[in-house]
This record gives C-alpha cells, sequence and structure tokens, in this order.
C-alpha cells in the first residue's frame, strides 16, 4: 500500500504539479506586480497609524519600495519590456 501512495505523490508532483519554468521577463513582471501591491499596502498602513515611530518605520518602508520600483522599471526597459509608470491613490511612485 505504501509503494502505491509514494507512486502517486511521484506522479502528482512531477507529472501533474509540474513547476512551470519563468522567464526573466515574467519573473520582472511579477516582481513588479508584487512591489506594487506591497507600495499600496504600505500607503495603506501609512494612512491608517497613529503612532509615530511606526510613521517612521512605514516612510521609510515607502521609501525603500519606491526604490526597488525604480530599479525593476530600470531592468524592464532594459529587457525591453513595455510597463506603464502606476500611482498609487494619486501618488506619483516614480
Amino acid at each position: 500500500m505504501e509503494k502505491n501512495s509514494n507512486k502517486a505523490r511521484i506522479f502528482y508532483y512531477e507529472k501533474i504539479r509540474k513547476p512551470v519554468p519563468m522567464t526573466k521577463k515574467s519573473l520582472l513582471l511579477s516582481q513588479i506586480r508584487e512591489t506594487t501591491a506591497k507600495l499600496t499596502a504600505a500607503h495603506n498602513r501609512f494612512e491608517n497609524e497613529c503612532d509615530e515611530d511606526l510613521l517612521d518605520s512605514i516612510i521609510y518602508e515607502i521609501h525603500s519600495l519606491k526604490a526597488l520600483y525604480r530599479y525593476l522599471l530600470k531592468m524592464a526597459k532594459e529587457e525591453g519590456l513595455q510597463c506603464a509608470e502606476i500611482s498609487v491613490f494619486g501618488r506619483e511612485v516614480i
């Protein structure tokens, strides 16, 4: 019985759930989307926070995410990807 369950598990993970290799361009686009989502979340936390120390922390996080976003856009342009610059809650990211 154990052999059959191991064979089924191997078949499932090697054939059915076989990981799809990501290209450099698709990985870059997913990183841009992820960074944008984190930036939106940081802006939301900033709007709802009252503690000054936490506000400072969130401000540094937003600056860090903006720098990462600019870097990813630069890499995307070098790769020839077409990425429109976005704004989060009316604020320019760049």
